[in-house]
């Protein structure tokens, strides 16, 4: 008699609706996602590579935008500084002695150039001078910019 109890309950719980979850759209992503080493010298040489598009973009005399402070190109955003301005927030991480470095080098007459800087472990800024001709320098009375890369998304460029 316990055996036609325990077979009766059984078949109750295997009649019931099983709710089921859908796993295509994950199965999809683990289908392609894929590991991939890549050294730090590959994600410098794409983050300088990104750097230079943007400033080649920026830096063109026909390049017209409204003047503000930042903008996205190319689905990176990008700070625009004026070198009397840079340093009224000073800060004591890298984005800000990289502001001040620009700043000295600007208005003591130095030559400055790009560069490229690990913010974090996930960040990078690439940083260059405006251009005399660049309306950015002209209209905006900008002297520099940074662009903000993501690693993580620099790696899946790559």
């Amino acid at each position: 008699m316990k055996a036609f109890y325990f077979f009766l309950c059984l078949s109750f719980l295997s009649c019931g609706k099983v709710k089921q979850i859908d796993t295509s759209d994950i199965k999809e992503l683990m289908r392609n996602s894929k590991v991939k080493r890549v050294t730090e010298k590959q994600l410098l040489e794409k983050v300088s590579e990104i750097g230079e598009a943007v400033n080649g973009r920026i830096n063109r005399a026909d390049y017209r935008v409204e003047c503000q402070h930042s903008y996205e190109i190319d689905g990176y955003p990008v700070e625009l500084y004026n070198a009397d301005l840079a340093g009224e927030d000073p800060t004591d991480d890298v984005k800000g002695q990289l502001l001040e470095a620009y700043q000295y080098g600007i208005r003591n007459g130095q030559h400055v150039g790009s560069n490229i800087q690990k913010l974090n472990d996930t960040l990078y800024a690439y940083s260059f001078p405006l251009g005399r001709e660049s309306y950015l320098k002209t209209a905006c009375n900008q002297d520099f910019a940074l662009v903000i890369i993501s690693g993580p998304k620099v790696i899946r460029e790559l």
